[in-house]
């Protein structure tokens, strides 16, 4: 006989004679001492137990507790030695979990108990830990994601009873005891379920007898008796059933909470996945645990049993396990004990963050702006090192932008402080058009940009998260939630909301245009109309600038910046327009409405229908006045920019296609006289974006390719102040030249020559060769035969003013006279200086290239005429600037006059000190030649409002701080960073300094309300950069946050400090400056030297732990999924790093540049600075899971 059949045998004898446990025990472990088969006999217990589904037996349970724990009760305290294991017994019990749980609950109930008692006892953390981390398997792992899973199936049982019902039992169940002994009858009417109690008291029937079949039929008065009891009976069971199973459930969850809580469940886990994440295994039971208490399906949530829902271990089981699916939190809350280790207090009311402050500025003073997917990528990984929620990393998004966009307002003369009478002249002159376009930016980036931003931060959260308890429709959603915790920041919010004062400060630098001056002029002191009468002036009017769109416009113009914010938030769809209403308290005294009409009458739907008209006219009939209305409507109304912005980009890149050279110059046109609006189509869009589609005419272009094409819009020809007709050929170079000044102003305001691969397709194209060569002078810098005769055939005919000019212009290429310009007056200054031609030829000559059509030749000649003027003809070149400058032609708007202003005083000043060492004659000739330019200087300044800088000042750098001159950049970049550190989140709550000019200016400006001036300058430090190079910019960096660690600001200065390495601070194919280099710099260079430096001045701990903190951040930040650079340079460090004073790390050298890390000496591993450095670079949670093996 098998041992599993004595067991059994013995089993069924102990039982029919009423054996008690002790009895029973004394065969049962014989038959376990010869074989072991202690699977097989807590298996036939269970089977046993779990074969009477409606009642329970106090025999059967008896002997399953003294196996499992040595005594006759499961109430006694004291567990003693069994003869079967607690791991046996649940590897067995799982295998009879869901099919069972809500079949037999009055069982479960006593399973539950004894499983209480037996873990009381059992699992030993450290002992389990302390395992996995050796490299070994533990069978608990596998066994505790079991019984959670088999848990909280019970739970869910007690809290959906009517999703789980009854199954048969399980399939591999022996033939047990009870199924043995008991009369299983499946006749109709005949209860199957007898009592092993009254089994007993049969055990002397004769089995073999014959039955008496007519005794046993029932008779019809019986069937009536229990069709009369039948529903009765059942809804009893039913409702006993249901008691006992929110008992159990209740049980199982406080068996739950004791695994996590006490017993380290989730610790044990957490080092199981820590082990194996290379290999993406996990064993963590809380998403399956989390599917079946919180099932995805609404209406199954809806019918919970309320008893067992509102049971308190129950609710605390839920609210767990919801914590423990979401990675987020749980990252959140280990990172918040980093910053709570590092935060002072002047950190604790810093808000916002040093970090995301510089990246929102980065994202208005860097051109280019960044790329959408870049900035939605990096606010993902901050909010990650930072650890915050939702609702607090919008709401500090919001406060950033709010701050820039009040240093701002700031600065426009309207907002400026009152001043004396004899001051208001100044005043009265308008915006300063650097400060209205600065405040535009700021504006597009609050109401434009930000919100775009949020919601795509917003679904790339929907896409990777786990699924979770939704929230009621009720409830509001993070951003509803940061926008009412905003509201309460009135202070802010009422200075971001300034009235306007002039044209400029709606379209800085723009042309006039009859419906900016109607909102800005006109209408103010008219009855305002109601709703009703401003719908019907819609449905009627054909003036796109009737006085209702005006009045609309006006209206949404002169919103304050709160209202505008949510409006903008519901247009983009994560408001809900209840919630926004509530927001708003909009408590209008009107009669109610219904909601189409209402939304017909708003002022945006009232300019929202103006635009589809415009859009529709601009379609079919582009014309230069409509455009440049439609792109006003979006400076006045940001609301409505990001939607003309894109119709704008889509009709150029529609009008290219086309080949509709006519309509592509018409945009460019209009752009060119709108150079606000191409900083904010550059905010929101890339250079490929707006350049890509030009870069075909200005590459293949040919006058011979629209010379039949026919222009009826000739507004654009002759707007400037000049009287020149043009047609034909001349009208053609015309409109190229609006092309080629759109793409030469955004390439050099934008910076773009930095990395022309970015911008243009074509690498051997015209415009990618002539950015990146520049001006070239033909027969010295470049032969090419075919240009050489171009040449000499333009010389020859400007000399002799033929009439043959416009034949030369249609055999010419403006693509080659672009190329030529330079050349052809190079020549003409050596002809005159060489007397072959007089000095009225000479005029001729140049004046000809002031003509209207050949305007986008001049910034070349310029240049040209910059170079003859410091290196050449210095006397000639002065003439010909002093004719391009002082003519009555105007310059072309692109013309910037700062580098020959440069020029100029280059000039003046090599003159002056030349001057002792000259003759007499010599003397009198460099007299005459110092006061002609000092003449042209101070015109330029006079009649072009361009402001002299102070004596004592240099070469202002192109920066929005003012005053910051080559000699103290790299001291006020360095303080920069120091006062961000330590005074909190901007100069209106900083204790260090009120005013920036005060900061930064060594003497008070008189006219501050002109002036730019932010408390955080990304330009300056982008300067310093390019300036100070990489080693210097880093190692200013480090020392920094090593003194904030030393005196405050630790916070502040790690987050700072990473955002200005991870952020590109400039575009250029210079990869030394690129963030990748500045990694590697800080990693294998200055971290190395400065940690040494650290270990002989005997530095804290803790400003080790707040530059490990720097350093992590920094590595968390430049890590990128497309690119893999940061990864393996991070590996390569953390292979060097010395842990615990193990010094068994190999060299790593680099294969591309052959550069080495540093080793680590034993100073340096000894002291408390690098002990301080490795607890910051672990404080890190992410660092290890994109490193699983870098602290191993």
């Amino acid at each position: 006989m098998s041992s599993t059949k004595q067991l059994e045998v013995v089993l069924r004898y102990a039982y029919l004679h009423g054996f008690s446990c002790e009895q029973w025990s004394i065969p049962t472990k014989e038959c376990l001492n010869d074989t072991n088969t202690e699977n097989e006999l807590c298996e036939l217990l269970l089977s046993s137990i779990f074969s009477l589904t409606k009642v329970s037996d106090p025999l059967l349970e008896s002997y399953l507790t003294f196996a499992t724990t040595g005594n006759n009760t499961i109430d006694s305290n004291n567990v003693k030695t069994s003869f079967i294991s607690l791991e046996t017994f649940i590897s067995q019990l799982v295998q009879f979990g869901p099919s069972t749980v809500s079949k037999s609950p009055t069982q479960w109930s006593y399973i539950l108990k004894l499983l209480l008692v037996l873990l009381s006892t059992a699992i030993d953390t450290d002992t389990v830990v302390s395992s996995l981390q050796q490299g070994k398997h533990h069978p608990w792992v596998d066994l505790l994601n079991d019984l959670l899973d088999l848990l909280s199936c019970v739970v869910a049982v007690g809290l959906y009873p009517d999703q789980y019902c009854p199954s048969a039992s399980p399939a591999h169940s022996p033939i047990t005891l009870t199924s043995a002994i008991s009369f299983h009858n499946t006749q109709n009417g005949f209860d199957s379920q007898v009592s092993l109690q009254s089994q007993r008291s049969m055990s002397g029937y004769d089995f073999d007898a014959t039955l008496d079949l007519d005794n046993t039929q029932r008779m019809d008065e019986d069937v009536k008796e229990v069709k009369s009891v039948t529903e009765s009976v059942i809804e009893e069971r039913k409702k006993g059933k249901r008691l006992v199973e929110a008992d159990n459930a209740a049980l199982a969850a406080q068996i739950m909470i004791y695994l996590v809580e006490k017993k380290g469940a989730k610790r044990i886990f957490e080092v199981r996945n820590n082990q194996r994440r290379q290999h993406e295994l996990g064993h963590e039971p809380w998403l399956s645990c989390q599917n079946r208490l919180i099932p995805s399906d609404q209406f199954i949530r809806n019918n919970a049993v309320a008893a067992v829902m509102q049971n308190v271990h129950v609710q605390k089981l839920l609210a767990l396990v919801q914590r423990l699916t979401d990675s987020e939190s749980e990252r959140r809350m280990a990172v918040h004990m980093k910053y709570h280790e590092l935060e002072d207090e002047g950190t604790a009311r810093a808000m916002p963050s040093a970090g995301i402050m510089g990246f929102l500025y980065h994202m208005v003073q860097i051109r280019p702006s960044l790329e959408n997917d870049f900035v939605v990528d990096q606010l993902l990984k901050l909010q990650t090192v930072k650890g915050s929620f939702d609702e607090s990393f919008y709401l500090e998004l919001w406060f950033t932008a709010l701050t820039g966009l009040r240093e701002a307002m700031l600065n426009t003369s309207c907002q400026g402080p009152p001043v004396e009478e004899k001051n208001k002249e100044d005043v009265e002159k308008g915006c300063s058009i650097v400060v209205a376009t600065n405040r535009l930016l700021w504006k597009s980036l609050v109401l434009v940009k930000l919100p775009a931003i949020i919601s795509k931060l917003q679904e790339r959260k929907k896409l990777s998260s786990s699924r979770g308890i939704r929230k009621s429709l009720k409830e509001m959603n993070p951003i509803e939630s940061s926008l009412r915790e905003l509201k309460a920041f009135t202070g802010l919010l009422n200075a971001c909301s300034q009235p306007a004062c002039c044209f400029e400060y709606y379209a800085p630098d723009s042309m006039s245009s009859t419906l900016v001056d109607k909102i800005t002029f006109g209408g103010e002191d008219e009855e305002e109309d109601d709703i009703m009468k401003m719908i019907n002036d819609m449905s009627y009017s054909t003036d796109l600038n009737a006085s209702a769109v005006v009045k609309a416009i006006r209206a949404l113009s002169n919103h304050d910046i709160y209202t505008n914010i949510v409006h903008a938030c519901k247009r983009l769809g994560f408001v809900r327009p209840k919630v926004a209403a509530e927001l708003l308290k909009s408590n209008e005294d009107m009669m109610e409405i219904d909601e189409s009409i209402e939304a017909k009458a708003s002022p945006s739907a009232v300019v929202d229908q103006n635009i589809d008209q415009r859009m529709e006219i601009l379609r079919t009939n582009l014309t230069f006045a409509e455009l440049t209305e439609l792109l006003h409507i979006g400076l006045v109304s940001p609301l409505h920019l990001q939607r003309i912005i894109d119709f704008i980009i889509q009709l150029l890149q529609e009008k290219t296609i086309e080949d509709d050279f006519y309509s592509v110059s018409k945009i460019c046109d209009t752009l060119i006289e709108s150079p606000c609006s191409v900083d904010l189509i550059l905010q929101l869009y890339t250079p490929s974006d707006l350049l890509g589609p030009l870069e075909r005419f200005c590459n293949h272009w040919a006058s011979d390719q629209s010379i039949n094409d026919i222009d009826m819009d000739e507004q654009t020809s002759n707007r400037r102040g000049s009287k020149e007709e043009l047609e034909g050929i001349r009208l053609l170079y015309n409109k190229f030249g609006k092309i080629w000044n759109l793409v030469v102003s955004v390439v050099k305001r934008f910076k773009v020559y930095r990395d022309l691969n970015k911008v243009f397709k074509e690498s051997d194209g015209f415009a990618y060769q002539f950015f990146s060569r520049g001006s070239l002078i033909y027969g010295q810098d470049i032969q090419d035969d075919r240009i050489e005769r171009q040449i000499n055939s333009w010389l020859s005919t400007l000399a002799g003013r033929g009439d043959d000019l416009d034949n030369l212009l249609q055999t010419t290429k403006p693509q080659d006279l672009l190329l030529m310009a330079p050349t052809i007056i190079h020549r003409c200054i050596l002809l005159y200086a060489q007397g072959q031609i007089q000095n009225d030829t000479l005029m001729g000559m140049i004046s000809y290239f002031q003509k209207s059509f050949l305007d986008f030749t001049q910034m070349s000649i310029l240049t040209t005429l910059c170079d003859e003027l410091l290196n050449g003809e210095s006397n000639i070149a002065l003439a010909c600037l002093r004719l391009f400058i002082t003519s009555n032609i105007p310059l072309s708007r692109q013309t910037n006059l700062h580098p020959i202003l440069g020029s100029l005083e280059s000039l003046l000043e090599y003159k002056r000190q030349e001057a002792p060492f000259l003759r007499k004659e010599q003397l009198e000739e460099n007299e005459i030649l110092i006061k002609e330019v000092s003449e042209l200087v101070n015109y330029i300044l006079k009649n072009f409002k361009i402001e002299k800088p102070a004596a004592e000042d240099q070469f202002h750098t192109e920066t929005v701080t003012t005053a910051v001159t080559p000699d103290m950049l790299f001291e006020k970049a360095q303080m920069m960073f120091r006062y961000i550190v330590k005074s909190g989140r901007s100069m209106f709550m900083s204790d260090v300094d009120a005013n920036t000019n005060r900061l930064w200016d060594n003497k008070p400006t008189t006219a501050d309300q002109h002036v730019v001036s932010h408390y955080l300058d990304m330009v300056l430090f982008e300067t310093a950069l390019e300036i100070g190079g990489s080693h210097w910019f880093v190692t200013m960096i480090v020392s920094e946050v090593l003194e904030a660690g030393k005196s405050g600001g630790a916070v502040r200065a790690a987050e700072l400090g990473s955002c200005l390495l991870s952020t590109p601070l400039m575009y250029s194919t210079n990869k030394h400056n690129s963030s990748i280099h500045l990694l590697r710099c800080l990693l294998q260079d200055v971290l190395p030297a400065s940690l040494e430096n650290c270990a002989q001045q005997n530095m804290s701990f803790f400003q080790g732990q707040t530059l490990g903190v720097f350093t992590s951040d920094c590595l968390v930040l430049m890590q990128d999924k497309n690119s893999d650079a940061a990864t393996k340079l991070g590996q390569s460090f953390f292979e060097t790093l010395v842990i615990d004073g193990h010094h068994s790390r190999k060299r790593s050298q680099q294969e591309q540049d052959g550069s080495r890390f540093a080793d680590w000496t034993q100073t340096v591993t000894q002291s408390a600075v690098w002990r301080g450095f490795i607890k910051g670079l672990m404080s890190n949670p992410m660092i290890e899971e994109i490193w699983p093996d870098a602290f191993i």
